[in-house]
């Protein structure tokens, strides 16, 4: 989600962005592209006028109106007004004791969070073997100073749900309560819900009509592992 004029008209703008990479053996080289977002938007000439960019992974469903959130995080962070200091925003990690924060999801300006990705990127390839892009991240932070940046945590309050098995799936789509960014986790927490449950909840999220969902091709089809591999 690209944002030209970062909470002053509040009304977002969608580009796709197609990256196209090598083949990457590790899993933290082939996240390493989070960090060269910056660099791949300036060969689109089209996307010259975007100041801030909202980075999602792919596993991340938006639950409710996203705008709510980005004025409540600006108000909160003041996010608009830090403007000329480098800073990355992310949500902090549901694992603290392991990792800082989380980088499923970002907000980066333009024009200043350059510095925050170089070093991030700096710390992933002299840290190849630290398995997770989040232990990169806690290098950073450690040389905060060096850096000359700033990777800023986010509370999660209710802005951000991990979805934790069939339970807490069920009881959220009894209540009709999806928060504004909801991270299946494809590769943790997805683990322990079953197909039939996250197809409905992800259906529920999405609010399909009937014939979508007599078509089965979301949830149980596009994020469980046993059935299928995430689709791009």
């Amino acid at each position: 989600i690209l944002l030209p004029e970062f909470l002053i008209s509040f009304s977002c703008h969608l580009f796709p962005l197609y990256v196209y990479f090598s083949e990457m053996s590790a899993a933290i080289k082939y996240k390493r592209f989070k960090t060269l977002l910056i660099d791949y938007m300036d060969d689109v000439p089209e996307l010259d006028p975007i100041e801030w960019i909202y980075y999602l992974d792919i596993d991340i469903l938006v639950g409710s109106p996203f705008i709510t959130m980005a004025k409540a995080l600006n108000k909160k962070y003041y996010i608009r007004q830090r403007f000329g200091t480098p800073s990355v925003y992310m949500f902090k990690d549901p694992d603290p004791d392991k990792y800082a924060l989380n980088s499923g999801f970002i907000i980066i300006n333009r024009r200043t969070s350059d510095l925050c990705l170089d070093a991030w990127r700096n710390a992933i390839d002299t840290h190849p073997d630290a398995g997770f892009d989040q232990a990169s991240i806690n290098h950073v932070i450690e040389n905060e100073n060096s850096n000359h940046c700033k990777m800023v945590g986010l509370d999660v309050e209710d802005y951000l749900t991990y979805p934790n098995g069939d339970d807490e799936l069920i009881h959220v789509i009894f209540e009709k309560h999806f928060s504004p960014l909801i991270h299946i986790f494809n590769s943790c927490f997805a683990q322990k819900v079953s197909p039939e449950v996250m197809e409905k909840f992800v259906a529920d999220v999405l609010d399909l009509n009937d014939s979508e969902r007599n078509e089965h091709k979301y949830g149980k089809s596009v994020i469980h592992p046993s059935t299928a591999k995430w689709s791009r």
